[in-house]
């Protein structure tokens, strides 16, 4: 057995042991699903990703904040003057403890405007759901200023969508993982494929993989003998 082979069979082996022991808190996110009724899902989702961009502490004061969050709404913003909006934005990103609040408030406004100009937020989640496959919806995610391949995967595997369950969104924590191996891949699907394959030898998709390693990121650290802490 070649060393990725290696690696990849004791990944697995922490991933099929964390996953029956987690199996009730991945069932209870999947429900996320319901999400996808939502009028503002893509808004919402899209306003998700810039707040937990770079780090989730983000999501305290943007997303969980109510007053925060109602004036970063697709209505609220879309109802202020077009010159005003860029300012307000970035004001409340930097109360909310956003993370690079000014560039992601440049993006923000720029999704906003890409959806006025595609006719609202009816019409853009029709284009995004309609989307005949997984890559083609990554594709129509990834035309909006500051979503790229992470954040086009994770919007979608967010609410479990059918497209998304054998995916995986690598972030810092998939990478840390990948580094404590040492373990390089050429691009991001090569990462990604290798990730899918752990899955499979563990008998889990690819979305309950992603949600363990971003949980309990630690659990992956070699080495992996089954004494590896598995934290609530």
């Amino acid at each position: 057995m070649n060393e990725r082979a290696d690696t990849r069979e004791k990944l697995a082996l922490a991933a099929r042991m964390l996953g029956s022991l987690k199996r009730p808190l991945l069932e209870s996110q999947k429900a996320h699903y319901d999400d996808l009724q939502r009028d503002d899902f893509l808004w919402h989702y899209l306003l998700q990703s810039f707040a937990t961009l770079g780090g989730v502490s983000g999501w305290d004061g943007l997303i969980g904040n109510e007053d925060n969050y109602r004036q970063m709404s697709y209505d609220f913003l879309s109802d202020m003057p077009a010159a005003d909006r860029l300012t307000h934005a970035s004001h409340i990103c930097t109360i909310a403890k956003v993370r690079y609040a000014n560039q992601k408030a440049q993006h923000i406004v720029a999704c906003l405007e890409k959806i006025r100009e595609m006719g609202g937020l009816q019409v853009a989640k029709d284009s995004l759901l309609q989307r005949p496959s997984r890559d083609a919806k990554i594709d129509f995610l990834k035309s909006f200023p500051g979503i790229g391949d992470k954040y086009a995967r994770n919007i979608m595997m967010d609410v479990y969508h059918d497209d998304f369950r054998d995916s995986i969104a690598i972030d810092t924590r998939i990478k840390a993982i990948s580094s404590q191996w040492g373990l390089e891949f050429n691009s991001y699907a090569d990462h990604e494929s290798f990730y899918l394959s752990v899955a499979r030898a563990a008998d889990l998709n690819g979305w309950e993989l992603d949600r363990l390693m971003f949980r309990f990121q630690t659990v992956f650290y070699p080495p992996i003998d089954g004494t590896n802490d598995i934290v609530t």
